[in-house]
């Protein structure tokens, strides 16, 4: 079997949530040292429901259509999350396909990796992405974005579960956020956390808003930062 039927066969296995059945197709079918970030991307790691304490985080798919579309009309929201997110499609069946296909898609393809951060009884709240990810340096860019009238503690519950996913069981070394220069909110959460300021990326993008050019923050946190003492005490508290 060719790679590219290898990709599209496991593609149609993880979109009907047979994530154990692609990994060992490819496991068996590909060379490990030539096709390893192929196989790594594969794992069913990525496509596991992780969950602890207050917080869910849970693969996005078509089963989220209607959160997907509730979160997109709500400006403030998605201008805080992402404001160069691009819009929605009207029919619901495209929509749908699109939301699916980046499911099931490995990360060796996609480089990317979207999750619906959910509370404890399983109600949405948000969406946490992983974007620009690297399997061959171990790094990636978080976004996260939770609506007004959630949980206490639910925004920093969902970043403490992705420290424990990121840094200890797939093992990535660096993981990197960019921060508007107008939100310091959101940046002293980051810094919060651990993250470290890096450098500012000077007029780097046109906000949509005022249609004037704004800087970016560029924060980083390696693995061995994600887990000091305050961190240790906020794990015990919101995700015991």
């Amino acid at each position: 079997m060719e790679p590219s039927d290898l990709l599209n066969e496991a593609r149609r296995l993880h979109k009907l949530h047979q994530h154990e059945a692609a990994f060992e197709l490819v496991k068996t079918h590909l060379d490990p040292l030539k096709y390893s970030h192929f196989l790594f991307g594969n794992h069913p790691i990525w496509w596991s429901e992780m969950s602890a304490g207050i917080c869910k985080l849970s693969r996005r798919s078509s089963a989220d259509l209607e959160f997907v579309r509730l979160v997109w009309m709500k400006e403030d929201f998605i201008y805080r999350f992402n404001r160069q997110i691009n819009q929605l499609p009207h029919e619901n069946n495209r929509l749908a396909q699109i939301l699916d296909n980046e499911f099931s898609a490995p990360v060796s393809q996609s480089q990317a990796i979207h999750w619906i951060v959910k509370d404890k009884k399983g109600k949405p709240w948000g969406l946490l992405s992983l974007t620009e990810i690297s399997l061959a340096h171990k790094r990636a860019e978080v976004l996260l974005g939770i609506l007004d009238g959630a949980p206490q503690g639910l925004s920093t519950a969902a970043m403490l579960v992705l420290f424990n996913f990121y840094f200890k069981a797939i093992k990535f070394n660096k993981l990197t956020s960019l921060v508007y220069e107008d939100n310091p909110h959101s940046l002293k959460g980051t810094v919060h956390l651990g993250f470290k300021q890096e450098g500012r990326l000077r007029r780097h993008l046109i906000d949509p808003r005022t249609n004037k050019y704004v800087d970016l923050i560029q924060t980083g946190l390696l693995a061995e930062d994600a887990f000091t003492e305050n961190n240790k005490r906020l794990m015990k508290r919101l995700l015991s």
